[in-house]
């Protein structure tokens, strides 16, 4: 039987009705701003026009409809629990330094996944940056700060 993420999946990626589906819920200027704003960065300031329009010609490329159906059914997930991803990085300690960063605005499923590396075994260091689900874009100076700083403490 067929879960429900399968079945969105395929719905996404069926020719006509998928096509459809992605343009008005994905490749339309008014749904770009609005996940944005409310969930993929923390301030609806850095959300401009130029932005948007840039976010927008994303999504016009070609297959571009494939990804969110790939992204939101966790077809793009390596692991399929929240105990096998925290042993990967159980796995690696010792063998490198590995640094996780969290934000405080991330939606709660995001940042409960987070939570969970805060003390898990095999991460060197936790640390937490302004932004959402995409400090890196966001708020690049801080992520690169943190970045510099555990390159220095660990690899130096």
């Amino acid at each position: 039987m067929e879960t429900r993420y399968g079945l969105l999946r395929g719905t996404l990626r069926a020719p006509a009705v998928g096509w459809m589906m992605y343009n008005v819920l994905v490749s339309n200027k008014k749904s770009i701003e609005s996940q944005y704003k409310s969930h993929v960065y923390a301030d609806p300031e850095n959300v401009t026009a130029s932005f948007i329009e840039s976010r927008y010609a994303l999504t016009k490329q070609r297959g571009a409809r494939y990804v969110p159906a790939a992204f939101l059914t966790g077809l793009l997930d390596p692991v399929k629990s929240r105990e096998e991803f925290v042993h990967l990085f159980a796995g690696l300690q010792g063998s490198i330094p590995i640094l996780v960063i969290s934000t405080p605005g991330s939606p709660k499923r995001s940042k409960a996944e987070m939570e969970v590396l805060r003390e898990a075994e095999g991460v060197s260091k936790y640390v937490t940056v302004p932004g959402a689900l995409l400090p890196q874009e966001e708020y690049p100076e801080k992520v690169a700060e943190e970045l510099y700083r555990f390159l220095q403490e660990y690899l130096s």
